[in-house]
């Protein structure tokens, strides 16, 4: 017994309960579990930092493939029209099959916002190409441009040596790095456009028309396709590109918009199918970048949470004064001024997006929904409630009280009377009116009286004969 007792003390010794040592504290979203062995999460504001602790690798230097043009686009935007017209030369089309294309021929002249559609929708080199020789005189010389520009936008970890993203040893980047690039992009409303964009239609000076349609699945659907049977679609992604070789494996950078709040991901070395995969197995290889960015955003939007202040708050979301239609059977306030007394705590807790609304001035009218009980609330109690709504659910409410009352003013004294009750003839007036003529009277004839008659003459003339008889 004494020897049980003991090996008991021993275990209890050698091995202590787990449970009452501190652990790390967990983000919650198994990294592990994604396909890319580089993942950056930020928020747009704050392009050097992940939220939720959503980073892995985001310093190690990785070939970004296509992600290139990100990089491309930004530049050409800054540093041309976008009328202006771009011939295209053979080296542009000069490019093995299994290059990514916009369709461009050589001697072709397209404008310089029709190939920036042709390099980010469908990732053509053929349009990096000839947007390089045309901004920069040659495809060294823009690769110099790119990198004096990464330079200058703290990309430490950043060396360009073409304007597409073909492999190169001496061409990388990191997570981080292309974070800070595409958060300075999308400052550019044209870029933030072409990026969100699912199809485009680019036309030649000589009338040869191509659609351009966007290779990113999280913005558009493509499963009419018979081997690309997964559809990929985020209803919050607004951009911004894809890329893939076999040394940089599957690459995304992803925008996604809810509210004003916008989350930067970068995802990088993703694993490429198997040579042997076709059909549908092929198609999951490529399609899971755009699941795990769709599952990492959702984690974002849910759980990066903002604690705020609710003293004052309401004075940013809520007007301080009720316009009240007034009564025309009596005298009524024609404003109320409210206090609210919030039935929740002083602090709320929100997810960042839905904090971030509160910023906005005035406040989305969509989000607000108040309730007046009574419009004759003595002052200091309760008239109505208010609450602010999001997704159809209360994020907080309060009582309305009652703090003050504004009538219509009462019309000043005038020695003029507004109206005038007599028994008076009005005053003839100076306004010109018509005048009738005055009636022609009508004359109606009279018999004369008849002459007299003797006796004799009236006494035969009641024997006379009517000319009838």
């Amino acid at each position: 017994m004494k020897r049980i007792v003991l090996c008991l003390l021993l275990c209890i010794l050698l091995f202590p309960f787990k449970g009452t040592a501190e652990e790390p504290e967990s983000t919650g979203f198994d990294l592990e579990a994604l396909a890319e062995d580089t993942v950056f999460l930020v928020n747009l504001s704050d392009p050097h930092h992940a939220i939720l602790g959503l980073e892995r690798n985001a310093d190690e230097k990785r070939y970004p493939a296509s992600t290139t043009k990100i990089m491309t686009c930004i530049i050409a935007l800054e540093q041309s029209a976008f009328d202006e017209p771009v011939k295209i030369s053979k080296r542009a089309c000069n490019l093995s099959e299994r290059n990514s294309k916009m369709g461009v021929k050589p001697g072709e002249t397209y404008t310089m916002l029709d190939l920036l559609y042709g390099l980010m929708l469908p990732s053509g080199n053929d349009a990096a190409i000839a947007i390089a020789e045309h901004v920069g005189g040659s495809v060294d010389g823009f690769a110099k441009l790119m990198n004096a520009k990464a330079k200058s936008l703290g990309m430490t970890g950043t060396h360009f040596m073409n304007p597409h993203g073909l492999h190169h040893s001496e061409h990388y980047t990191t997570a981080r790095d292309l974070a800070i690039l595409t958060a300075y992009a999308f400052e550019n409303d044209t870029f933030r456009t072409i990026v969100a964009t699912t199809e485009h239609e680019a036309i030649s000076t000589d009338g040869r028309k191509l659609i351009l349609r966007n290779a990113n699945r999280l913005l558009r659907d493509i499963t009419a396709n018979t081997y690309t049977p997964y559809s990929c679609l985020y209803e919050y992604a607004i951009g911004v590109k894809t890329g893939d070789t076999h040394l940089a494996g599957k690459c995304l950078v992803a925008a996604a918009q809810k509210g004003d709040t916008v989350y930067l991901l970068v995802l990088l070395h993703g694993k490429n199918a198997p040579d042997a995969a076709t059909g549908r197995e092929r198609d999951a290889y490529l399609a899971q970048r755009f699941y795990d960015a769709a599952a990492l955003f959702e984690y974002a939007f849910q759980n990066d949470t903002v604690t705020l202040d609710t003293n004052g708050l309401i004075r940013r979301c809520l007007p301080e004064t009720y316009a009240v239609a007034p009564d025309p059977s009596r005298t009524f306030a024609t404003e109320i001024l409210y206090r609210i007394d919030w039935n929740d705590a002083d602090r709320l807790t929100l997810p960042r997006w839905q904090a971030d609304l509160f910023a906005r001035d005035p406040f989305p009218e969509e989000y607000l929904s108040y309730s007046i009980d009574t419009y004759f609330a003595p002052v200091g109690t309760k008239a109505g409630t208010v609450s602010i709504l999001f997704n159809g659910k209360t994020a907080f409410k309060g009582d309305l009280i009652a703090e003050d009352y504004t009538y219509p003013p009462t019309p000043e004294p005038t020695e003029e009377p507004l109206y005038i009750i007599t028994d008076e003839t009005p005053e003839a007036t100076s306004e010109p009116y018509e005048i009738l003529p005055e009636p022609t009277p009508e004359w109606f004839p009279i018999d004369p009286e008849p002459p007299k008659q003797s006796f004799f003459s009236r006494l035969f003339g009641l024997f006379r004969c009517s000319p009838d008889a």
